[in-house]
């Protein structure tokens, strides 16, 4: 058996392992998936074992970008990126990509979202940020990115960092790419004086479904939407790299709420 997992540090939160074993016991699979809550210094350890024993991994906060030298190649969305989310072992060869960027897709797709001509204001410049960025390459339309990192700038598809107390009220769409908000976390990211009614608000954060920054566009009678689609569709593009496994929409959103609402 070859096992797969997800490392970061926290990881408690996510509901990875419980969709991605049942979705093996359906399709037969032989593999477990497990989640490690690995520490900074067991990284090269952790790829070592990984090598002789996994199939592939998913990465998350705050590895993405610091898992890049470890491994022996890496997509050219992922470079461009400056984040890897998900890992194929091949004969012992690890090979990185980003599956949140076709997540991304997927949740502007899956939910309406068009993105041309509008002012959209992305909180944070992190690896999921970065991905958010890429991804709207693919339309035309404006967009700042809001940090508090003084070397957020350094980052060639950062073109307009501003500070929090530079933020406006003149966005169609506001993208929370922090982990602000992540369960048992109650805060919000932003002054909800700065969200009006023609506000669409997107959240990366899946659990909760809906969190107190969505419940705060809500409030103002904006649209939301929220960071589940993310989650399934890159869950959708890692099976289908490291498995060859074909998996339905429908599938993996059942079992993801079977799970949350436990």
């Amino acid at each position: 058996m070859m096992g797969s997992a997800l490392i970061g540090k926290p990881v408690t939160h996510s509901v990875g392992q419980y969709i991605y074993n049942r979705l093996f016991d359906k399709y037969d699979i032989d593999s477990i998936y497990l989640s490690i809550d690995l520490d900074p210094e067991n990284i090269q350890r952790f790829i070592d074992y990984s090598k002789r024993n996994f199939i592939g991994f998913n990465i998350t906060a705050p590895y993405k970008e610091i898992i890049m030298p470890y491994l022996d190649d890496v997509d050219i969305s992922a470079k461009n990126i400056g984040a890897v989310n998900m890992v194929k072992n091949l004969f012992g060869k690890l090979y990185g990509y980003n599956s949140d960027y076709e997540g991304f897709l997927f949740l502007l797709k899956n939910n309406n979202v068009n993105p041309d001509n509008k002012n959209i204001l992305l909180l944070g410049t992190g690896g999921i940020a970065r991905t958010a960025v890429y991804a709207l390459q693919n339309f035309k339309c404006s967009i700042d990115e809001a940090s508090r990192n003084p070397n957020a700038k350094k980052f060639e598809l950062f073109d307009n960092v501003i500070p929090y107390d530079s933020i406006k009220n003149n966005y169609d769409i506001i993208i929370n790419c922090t982990p602000v908000g992540t369960y048992p976390d109650k805060n919000i990211p932003i002054n909800p004086e700065l969200i009006d009614e023609n506000t669409t608000g997107i959240d990366v954060v899946y659990n909760p479904v809906k969190t107190p920054f969505l419940n705060a566009i809500e409030n103002k009678h904006g649209k939301i939407v929220s960071g589940v689609d993310l989650f399934i569709g890159q869950g959708i593009d890692t099976l289908k790299k490291i498995y060859d496994l074909d998996v339905s929409y429908d599938d993996f959103k059942k079992l993801f709420y079977e799970k949350i609402n436990k």
